[in-house]
């Protein structure tokens, strides 16, 4: 299994998922915002897909703040049903913050992300900012490692 950028092509496959794992999500808007790495954009997100053997496992997504480009959030992590519960999720989230961490010119970092399930995130050393965040979503934060 291999970790990389998505290409425009991968975005049918990584749909495909996300209609899956989030069937009442607005399909229109979930395919805007995957197209959104290939926009012109000033920042835009960058998809990173689990592949093996050409197929697309899962996904997920990082975007730098607009505001303070030190805060990234992670988002759309999603893994085929068929293939969760066997490590890919963890495995892609350790690459998704591993990528971060290797952002050029940025010195202190902060990984935001909105979840439904704090508990996995946890393992990765995020915590709870708020209880209750958007109905009923966790607000997590993680502080990564700088040096000045």
């Amino acid at each position: 299994m291999k970790f990389r950028k998505a290409k425009k092509e991968d975005v049918s496959k990584m749909f495909e998922i996300l209609k899956i794992n989030s069937p009442k999500y607005p399909k229109k808007l979930a395919l805007q915002e995957l197209n959104e790495m290939f926009s012109n954009s000033l920042i835009k997100p960058i998809y990173i897909v689990a592949e093996d053997k050409k197929e697309v496992l899962g996904f997920g997504g990082f975007i730098p703040s607009w505001i303070d480009n030190m805060i990234f959030s992670i988002f759309w992590v999603n893994i085929n049903p068929k293939y969760k519960s066997q490590g890919i999720g963890s495995k892609l989230m350790r690459d998704l913050i591993n990528r971060i961490n290797k952002t050029k010119n940025v010195k202190a970092k902060m990984i935001l992300i909105s979840t439904k399930i704090p508990i996995f995130y946890k393992k990765f050393g995020f915590k709870k900012i708020t209880a209750k965040y958007d109905r009923d979503y966790v607000l997590m934060s993680l502080n990564l490692n700088y040096k000045i």
